[in-house]
């Protein structure tokens, strides 16, 4: 049997600006698809940070609850705009070759074979969590990413219309919510470091230095003195 996944290409192409391209864990390097009969998920990772995109559709999954496949990178670049649209876009698995997949763009299709691996249960790192109370620091290149995600899905005028909002958590994770958009959350793991810069000295008391206006050389007082 064929089962059909709707996807958003747009979405798709914008989560994948967090998953890695080169890690050891082959089946990171690209996009996690998680289909139900009315809902599709989109999932990347890569151990630090973690973003999900979901999207009414109307998937067509026969008996399945739930489908997942997992699209490399190689086939994500296949899903290209044509005048600045995307068109439509759809998975097709087949219940019969476990391992055959085919990805159809605009009526263009791909084949491709399935990575042979699971996905990471992704909900995991979404939560709920207990803050721990203490002071938590994300890394600032993670929060640019997920803002490259908001551009992506908003277009290059987004920086006017707000950004990434991090939800602190102390040391636990973080999660992460773009302006405007109920369709995405992501969580950041806390940056590990030996603490700030100890910057005692700004808060320490220290004599003013006053200026008298006889003291300062102007271009007259310059020239009566010549």
């Amino acid at each position: 049997m064929i089962q059909a996944i709707q996807i958003d290409p747009r979405q798709l192409k914008a989560i994948a600006l967090l998953a890695p391209r080169q890690d050891c864990r082959y089946w990171l390097n690209g996009g996690f698809i998680e289909a139900m009969p009315r809902e599709t998920r989109l999932v990347a990772m890569d151990g630090q940070r973690m973003g999900v995109l979901r999207a009414e559709k109307a998937n067509q999954l026969g008996d399945t609850i739930c489908q997942g496949c997992i699209l490399p990178h190689h086939v994500i670049e296949c899903v290209k705009p044509v005048r600045g649209k995307f068109g439509s876009l759809e998975l097709r698995l087949d219940t019969e070759r476990p391992g055959w997949a085919e990805l159809v763009h605009g009526g263009t299709p791909f084949e491709f074979v399935r990575p042979d691996a699971g996905y990471p249960i992704y909900r995991r790192a979404i939560g709920p969590h207990r803050g721990s109370g203490e002071p938590g620091q994300c890394d600032p290149r993670h929060l640019y990413d997920f803002y490259r995600v908001f551009q992506a899905l908003e277009g290059k005028f987004a920086a006017d219309r707000g950004g990434v909002y991090p939800h602190h958590n102390g040391t636990d994770n973080t999660r992460v919510s773009l302006y405007g958009r109920e369709d995405l959350v992501g969580t950041l793991r806390p940056r590990k470091s030996d603490g700030p810069a100890l910057l005692f000295w700004a808060d320490s008391p220290a004599p003013v230095a006053r200026v008298y206006l006889a003291d300062v050389s102007t271009p007259d007082s310059q020239r009566a003195a010549a």
